[in-house]
């Protein structure tokens, strides 16, 4: 589904940011308020998704596989990814992603410089596993 558009309707969700008061910055109407629920589900999307290609640096630059073993490689590291999610208290992906200034900066030698968890190993996941 795609957002509607038109002159005097919001999409973006810095539009909806720059209101003065509460009032300015609420959807007026239900196209509006579609918009509004689309771009932030698009924005938690997009975040997602690079949080993934910085823990997972096969998911940034996608070898020649066969589309079934690219379909389940994105499934592997969501598993994971969600395993790591709710087991572990602190996910330094997402927390340095939480930041509105991060930009994740790519070195094609090394990957990426936000190297999430690479302090876990399977005592620290065992660990906070139990204070679940």
């Amino acid at each position: 589904m795609a957002p509607y558009k038109g002159d005097n309707v919001r999409y973006h969700l810095a539009q909806f940011c720059r209101g003065a008061t509460s009032q300015l910055r609420e959807p007026r109407g239900q196209i509006e308020k579609f918009n509004y629920l689309h771009s932030s589900c698009r924005n938690i999307i997009e975040h997602t998704f690079g949080v993934w290609k910085a823990r997972w640096s096969i998911l940034r630059d996608m070898p020649f596989y066969h589309i079934d073993t690219q379909r389940d490689i994105v499934l592997a590291t969501m598993t994971i990814h969600k395993y790591i999610r709710r087991k572990c208290n602190m996910d330094d992906a997402f927390r340095a992603t939480e930041n509105e200034r991060y930009v994740p900066s790519v070195d094609p030698d090394v990957g990426t410089s936000l190297r999430a968890n690479s302090h876990i190993n399977a005592k620290n996941v065992e660990e906070q596993s139990n204070l679940v």
